[in-house]
């Protein structure tokens, strides 16, 4: 199947889908902002997100909600909230009597991520492909041909991570606010997987020309194509991440 590439449409009544465009990405890489000025329990979340996902808090820790709204010069209310995002998000349990504890990922987990993403993505790709901007991903294909000729190029940090905004803006363009907040959830675990391996320099490059295939496909209105090449890049991370797990015990909880 073949779509135009008319990038009309637009998506109300969600998150601005300016972050997930690559300006967004630069936006956050230089320090600008692309949203209005965020609320206190977002700042909360967004703080306590990133201490989870680069495993400043790590798994299985708990996490002290008094602590971080005197770190944050809060009152408890907002942190309250941002917890509760959290816990919906799957990064954080509350126990009555144990109080907040950071979830770890176990390979069950790992595994049903990708599954799900094996199944939602080629979807959320055919509600995106007639709303998609050209000028959008040859950004996105000019950013990944730079890395793939600079072997030494910056490693993504959290804050301006490219494979997070990527499939994000892909899920905005599709337009539907439950399959958005899926899709994040998936995401953000990806990102903590990510960020707490070492993966092979290899893989980082593969990734990289991986993503300019499903972008390709989507340029030239291969709906089919660029299926095909989002399933090709899941199964492959799916294969790189288990490798690291088997070469380092305890990377993922049994």
């Amino acid at each position: 199947m073949r779509h135009g590439l008319d990038g009309t449409a637009s998506i109300a009544g969600t998150d601005s889908y300016a972050s997930y465009t690559l300006r967004g990405w630069k936006s956050r890489r230089t320090g600008g902002t692309e949203t209005m000025a965020e609320s206190k329990r977002d700042r909360a979340y967004n703080y306590l997100r990133e201490q989870i996902v680069l495993c400043h808090i790590k798994p299985g820790e708990a996490l002290d909600e008094k602590r971080v709204a005197a770190e944050l010069g809060f009152s408890r209310m907002p942190v309250r909230d941002a917890v509760n995002k959290l816990a919906e998000e799957h990064l954080v349990s509350i126990f009555p009597s144990r109080g907040v504890i950071v979830n770890q990922i176990s390979l069950a987990d790992f595994q049903d991520m990708l599954d799900i993403r094996l199944l939602i993505e080629p979807y959320l790709l055919h509600l995106a492909m007639p709303r998609v901007d050209r000028v959008d991903l040859e950004e996105f294909r000019a950013a990944m041909m730079a890395r793939i000729g600079d072997p030494n190029a910056e490693t993504d940090s959290f804050g301006h991570d490219f494979d997070y905004t990527f499939h994000m803006y892909f899920a905005h363009k599709a337009g539907s606010r439950y399959l958005i907040s899926l899709m994040g959830t998936l995401m953000t675990q990806s990102q903590r997987i990510r960020f707490f391996s070492v993966v092979e320099p290899e893989r980082i490059i593969a990734s990289y020309r991986e993503h300019v295939a499903i972008i390709d496909a989507v340029l030239a209105g291969d709906e089919e194509a660029a299926a095909a090449a989002i399933r090709d890049h899941l199964n492959n991370t799916r294969e790189g991440y288990l490798r690291i797990s088997r070469a380092r015990e305890g990377f993922f909880r049994a």
